[in-house]
């Protein structure tokens, strides 16, 4: 597994790992930090072929203060474009 990850002042984006369920599914799973809040890491799984966020979840271990958890989703709903470039970037370089 390559360990791929960008990080600027704000943001801390790692690659995962990669799904391929046939020859035209690609998804890809990342874990995205904000750096400027107490936030837990929040997980997305990206399509390739679809060009579109799946689905983000916060991993069990890191869910149990919901107040937090639904800061975190508010702040991704800001950044979500800037996330979505990035991701696309880090998996021409995988």
């Amino acid at each position: 597994m390559s360990q791929i990850t960008f990080e600027n002042r704000k943001l801390k984006i790692n690659y995962i790992e990669k799904y391929i369920t046939d020859t035209n599914n690609r998804t890809y799973i990342f874990d995205v930090d904000i750096k400027d809040f107490d936030t837990p890491i929040l997980s997305v799984e990206y399509s390739e072929n679809e060009e579109a966020i799946l689905r983000t979840w916060i991993r069990d271990e890191e869910s149990d203060n919901a107040p937090k958890n639904h800061v975190v989703y508010k702040l991704f709903s800001l950044i979500e474009f800037e996330v979505f470039e990035i991701m696309k970037f880090m998996i021409k370089h995988i």
